[in-house]
Formats: structure tokens, C-alpha cells, sequence
């Protein structure tokens, strides 16, 4: 989420609560860093914000703790961890921005398909996020592996980045370089498109036709932070799946996750569009892996900007 976003959702919190809150914003790759580093010694109570695959695997690595908010019952379980470490919070599909005026001078349509992007015509002129510090480029980085397998997956990527001319540390990045006419095409949650549309960029948003994955924004306890701030970290968790609570989230164009609850702020229908049986889980449990491969065969870590 952006420091906008994240002002948003903490002012929304503490009208409807009183608690107030301070935090800090970082990608979900360096949050899950920082929790790591801070594991004998937690800073922090709450975790907020990016994608469940990374909280999948801090459970794995005990540095959550569980804990089963009023309303999660409500929610499907192909969005919840059976344990508890980790709360749903919203969720949005993977797609693609375009930069329409680009698009058009280079003489190609908004891509319909990952293997659009490898397109020659888009030659440096694709930017993604990186998924070593992105949850955003992780979960595209997953989607191509559970859409094609994992070799043809990779394949794939390498193609693409043949027309990378930035990997970004924030999943939020793509789509504004594309907005600003600094590339032509990205790819990343939906939501950072509906967002640049909103700031008035002329972006053409657009989905592969082969299917596409899906992110779960989530928030968990961090194990071992501090007392004082338990009961309103637990307080949060609450009231995320509330009314209000999704309605503060859908300010920020993630979709609800509660069930009943209207998506009164999207700009982009998403009604037609094939979304893959993503497994969030297995994402989480190989996401290290993956991320070294991607590294070994795509691109470093010291590459994103």
C-alpha cells in the first residue's frame, strides 16, 4: 500500500476506534525483513498491508501470532489461513496497465496476454516490481508458474525481461511509470491501475485472456510484540472486517473480502475476467524458492530501484 493509502486506513481506524497509531511504511519484502531481523526483540505489534504469500511464509518461520477476529467466519476459505496467523483484509486481481498514447505509437493493442509482453515493439519499454521486495512482482512471478508450470513459467519471464527497462521495489511503482509515459505497459494488482486512473493518468487497463492470479491483502499479529499495543493491534484485526473497515479499504481500490459488502469504488469491470485456481499457499510455501530461481535465471535483487 501507498503512504496514502496507509494515512487513509490509520485516520479511518482511529475515528471509528479512538486508538491512534503510528507506523511505519515499507514493501511488504522489507517489512518481512525488518520482522526477521526484530524476531528476539519485536518493534512492532501489527503487520498491515501486501500480499498473503509473504505472511504465509513468516507463519512458517513462527514470527506470527494466531489470532481469529470477530467476522473471519464469514469470509470463504479459499482467502483464510486455517491457523489463523493471518488475516484477509481485501483482495484484486492481477492485470495489466497501459499508457494509451504509448501503446498507440508503438503500433500494438493493450496486451491480452502474458506472451504479449514479450513482444519485440515493447522493447525497454516494460516495468515491473521486483518480487524479492515486492509482493506485488512475487505474486506475478507465481501466477506465471501456476498458469504455465514452473519451466515454461520461467521461460516466459526471461522472455519478458528481454523488454524490462526497471524492476521496482514497490508493486505500486509500475503502474505510475506507465502513467507518467516513463514505460508503456506493466503489470500488478488491479487496484494500482484503478488508482492511476483516479490521479487522471490515460492508462488502458486490460487482462490475459489465459487467466490471471489474484493477491489477498493481509494483516497479522507480529509474535512477541509489545503488551501495550496488543489489545489495539487485536482491535484493528476487528475492525478490518467490519463495514467500515471494508468500505476503508475499498478507499484504496482493493476489493472486499467480506462477503455482502458492495464494491462501491471500482473503475474497472473485472466481471469477465479468468482468474486461475491460484493457491495462495503454495505461493507462500515456495516463495523463497521461486525468488532464488528468479534471481539465478531473471534478474538479482540488487536490480530493483
Amino acid at each position: 500500500m501507498s503512504e496514502v493509502d496507509c494515512q487513509q486506513i490509520v485516520e479511518d481506524f482511529t475515528t471509528d476506534t479512538g486508538i491512534t497509531v503510528d507506523y511505519v511504511r515499507m514493501s511488504v519484502g522489507e517489512n518481512y525483513a525488518r520482522i526477521q531481523a526484530e524476531a528476539d526483540n519485536p518493534q512492532a505489534s501489527l503487520w498491515i498491508g501486501g500480499s498473503a504469500e509473504t505472511y504465509v511464509e513468516a507463519a512458517v518461520n513462527n514470527l506470527l501470532e494466531p489470532y481469529e477476529p470477530n467476522g473471519l467466519d464469514k469470509i470463504d476459505e479459499i482467502y483464510r489461513d486455517p491457523d489463523n496467523f493471518w488475516i484477509p483484509t481485501s483482495s484484486a486481481p492481477v492485470a495489466f496497465a497501459s499508457n494509451t498514447a504509448l501503446i498507440e505509437e508503438l503500433g500494438i493493442d493493450p496486451p491480452d496476454s502474458w506472451e504479449d509482453l514479450a513482444d519485440p515493439k515493447l522493447a525497454n519499454s516494460v516495468v515491473l516490481a521486483h518480487p524479492a521486495s515486492s509482493g506485488t512482482g512475487a505474486a506475478v512471478m507465481s501466477t506465471l508458474v501456476q498458469l504455465y508450470g514452473e519451466e515454461k513459467g520461467f521461460d516466459v519471464m526471461k522472455r519478458i525481461d528481454a523488454n524490462v527497462a526497471q524492476y521496482t521495489r514497490s508493486g505500486g511503482a509500475p503502474t505510475r511509470m506507465v502513467g507518467l509515459g516513463e514505460a508503456a505497459v506493466s503489470a500488478s494488482y488491479v487496484m494500482d491501475v484503478e488508482l492511476g486512473m483516479a490521479e487522471g493518468f490515460d492508462i488502458t487497463p486490460s487482462f490475459p485472456q489465459e487467466g490471471t492470479g489474484f493477491g489477498i491483502n493481509a494483516a497479522a499479529l507480529i509474535k512477541g510484540g509489545r503488551e501495550n499495543e496488543a489489545a489495539g493491534a487485536r482491535a484493528f484485526l476487528d475492525w478490518v472486517l467490519t463495514e467500515n473497515g471494508q468500505k476503508s479499504m475499498m478507499k484504496t481500490f482493493w476489493r472486499p473480502i467480506v462477503p455482502g459488502i458492495m464494491n462501491s469504488t471500482s473503475r474497472v469491470d473485472t466481471s469477465g475476467i479468468k482468474l486461475i485456481d491460484y493457491n495462495t499457499f503454495w505461493a507462500g510455501e515456495n516463495r523463497t524458492r521461486l525468488i532464488e530461481l528468479f534471481e539465478d535465471r531473471i534478474r538479482h535483487g540488487s536490480d530493483a530501484q
